[in-house]
């Protein structure tokens, strides 16, 4: 049996979906994460005219491509769609082309790198990766993770740190990328397992990724980035 608190059921949340006068931004969630977690972003995105997509997609029960092909590539081909028929609009009155950019954090930034990686995106915009484990964690190694696969989720396996775990495997991003990170854990027992500075659950080292822009955001940790208004200031910033 999975433990209840960490499963959160599939779901998609629209904002500014009937009006879409600027680029699309999809986000979604890491690891045991959920809708609400990304709301306060989700919610700025949309005040300054975004059209957002947030996705909640169960996280322990698949692999990483595995959850990527069921949950979030549909939304992206139904967000394409969408797109080329405004596009087409917007270029017969001479207007500039519309863009698709994605805000994702923790373990999201796995799913969106693979995507990316095993996708042509033509409307692809900007992407913004929060807290991410870019090269993995020190507590995906743990031997712990390894006997509680099965409650904890085969995802942990892909986030190990050696070079050949499966988000080492990702390779460097060929599009505008930003990372953004915290500085302060609210787990010590987490940070006794993680080597060097980190945020509670990803170290500072992993979360760097070759050919990007890092920002940490000061007094953080790995989820309350996601309510800070200076983490807002930065996508917005990075997505204009």
């Amino acid at each position: 049996m999975k433990i209840f608190l960490l499963t959160h059921k599939y779901q998609v949340k629209y904002y500014n979906e009937d009006k879409i006068e600027k680029d699309i931004v999809i986000t979604f969630n890491g690891i045991y994460g959920y809708e609400k977690q990304l709301r306060f972003i989700d919610e700025k995105l949309a005040e300054d005219g975004y059209s957002v997509v947030n996705i909640q997609y169960p996280t322990v029960d698949d692999k990483i491509a595995e959850m990527t092909d069921k949950y979030i590539v549909p939304i992206i081909d139904e967000q394409v769609e969408k797109l080329n028929k405004i596009n087409l609009e917007r270029k017969a009155k001479n207007l500039p082309e519309l863009k698709i950019n994605f805000v994702v954090h923790s373990m999201g930034s796995c799913l969106i790198r693979y995507y990316l990686k095993e996708h042509k995106l033509d409307s692809l915009g900007k992407v913004v990766l929060i807290s991410p484990p870019s090269h993995g964690s020190q507590l995906a190694d743990n031997p712990i993770a390894d006997i509680l696969w099965y409650f904890i989720g085969p995802a942990v396996a892909d986030m190990k740190t050696d070079e050949n775990s499966f988000v080492n495997q990702l390779g460097k991003p060929t599009y505008p990328c930003y990372v953004l990170i915290g500085d302060r854990s609210n787990n010590f027992l987490y940070s006794m397992l993680i080597k060097g500075e980190d945020d509670g659950m990803v170290p500072l080292a992993t979360a760097k990724i070759e050919g990007s822009s890092l920002k940490t955001i000061e007094n953080t940790t790995h989820t309350s980035i996601l309510e800070k208004q200076e983490t807002v200031d930065e996508i917005l910033k990075f997505l204009k």
